[in-house]
């Protein structure tokens, strides 16, 4: 049973909406567990805990056909065991996806009752008919990449975001995406095919796609870690998928920052803001500000200006091998805004910076075994790459 402390601040949210009062009391006295008040994995536990390890490619199938059908960031990879506990993460507040999670956890429930199943408290409150759940409340993340084998996500590209965030300090177990039919360029599957992906998934082999993270960490004028930042930073840094941003925010001035690359000085930026951009976040902020589309299995950095006074500063494109400092100038006026996938982290003064390397953790996206990445349709899909102007008028006269 979950104490009434542990939830006291969620239910006082959730008792605002009145039409949620009585899930919330079958909500507490059902059958539900903190991750919190789980016995800690010992360390031989968490040393054999079922991970995903590279395999070699079936027998029937020629090692040059698997490379013409597998890049070299897609590997083919098989359980060291058979996974034990999923976290179940959905968007909240949309009724299709609350629904098709009531599928995923009937399916579940029903078909693999040996696995433990940790689950936000919004889903276990809209899901009052599930016994057993795990719920892993905000503080908890530094107990998850303890317990979590595989992550299933529903809804958009931001549920993934979401779970980056989550596994903010380090490692990142599997992420097995579906959609509900919208279209995003991280989710590989359809809920129609939930029963079928599910099972090939437990039982593997499974095709990876490692996606770039970013390893950052805020740096005082000393080259300290900056203390006054809200966000505990990890050893390896803050863990960042998409984007990271300075922004003068609501100030009226132009930022200045100073951008350097393996410790030399690459150039001064007066603009909004700069950002430095993942592979994976060049069709997210970076597109937005200019940046250009990369595959998300290049090994690169993308370094793009946000309004920049100059109009000849565009994007730069940097090897992912090496290091970023985005320093504040003397010269600005005012302090910039840093942001990581969008949510503002602090302030930061002149001369205090952000240091940016290549993260060792990458996410580890689950794809469809035997296809190609589908990175090219979606370009032409969701963004409509290159389509031209067609006067629709000479269609019906056999001229185009």
């Amino acid at each position: 049973m979950i104490g009434s402390s542990s939830i006291a601040a969620p239910l006082a949210r959730v008792l605002l909406r009145p039409s949620r009062t009585l899930r919330v009391a079958r909500f507490i006295y059902r059958s539900i567990h903190q991750l919190r008040d789980l016995p800690r994995p010992t360390e031989k536990e968490i040393a054999n805990k079922p991970r995903l390890q590279p395999c070699d490619w079936p027998k029937a199938e020629s090692s040059s056909m698997a490379a013409a059908r597998f890049s070299s960031a897609h590997q083919l990879s098989e359980w060291t065991s058979s996974p034990t506990t999923i976290l179940l993460i959905q968007k909240r507040e949309d009724a299709r996806t609350t629904k098709a999670m009531g599928d995923i956890l009937s399916y579940l429930k029903t078909h693999y009752p040996h696995l433990r199943l940790i689950v936000e408290p919004h889903t276990a409150l809209d899901h009052p008919q599930f016994e057993d759940l795990i719920v892993a409340s905000p503080g908890d993340e530094g107990l998850l990449p303890l317990h979590t084998n595989l992550v299933v996500t529903l809804g958009g590209d931001g549920t993934i975001l979401h779970v980056s965030n989550l596994f903010s300090q380090g490692e990142c177990p599997p992420v097995l995406s579906f959609s509900m039919g919208s279209l995003g360029f991280l989710l590989p599957f359809h809920i129609d095919s939930l029963a079928s992906t599910i099972q090939s998934t437990l039982n593997g082999p499974v095709s990876v796609l490692n996606r770039m993270r970013l390893a950052c960490t805020p740096l005082s004028t000393n080259g300290q870690v900056l203390d006054r930042c809200t966000k505990a930073v990890g050893e390896a840094g803050w863990q960042v998928m998409n984007e990271v941003t300075l922004h003068r925010g609501r100030h009226a001035h132009l930022t200045v920052v100073d951008a350097y690359f393996d410790g030399q000085h690459l150039t001064e930026a007066v603009a909004d803001g700069i950002l430095l951009s993942t592979p994976t976040g060049s069709t997210a902020y970076s597109l937005s500000a200019g940046g250009p589309i990369s595959h998300p299995e290049t090994d690169a950095f993308l370094l793009t200006p946000i309004a920049p006074r100059s109009l000849s500063f565009r994007t730069v494109i940097l090897p992912g091998r090496g290091s970023v400092q985005l320093e504040i100038s003397p010269l600005a006026r005012s302090s910039a805004e840093l942001s990581i996938d969008g949510k503002e982290v602090c302030l930061l003064n002149p001369k205090e910076s952000v240091h940016i390397t290549k993260s060792p953790y990458p996410i580890p996206c689950i794809e469809r075994v035997g296809e190609e990445s589908g990175w090219v349709r979606d370009i032409n899909s969701l963004l409509q790459f290159n389509v031209g102007f067609r006067n629709k008028s000479l269609l019906g006269h056999g001229t185009m």
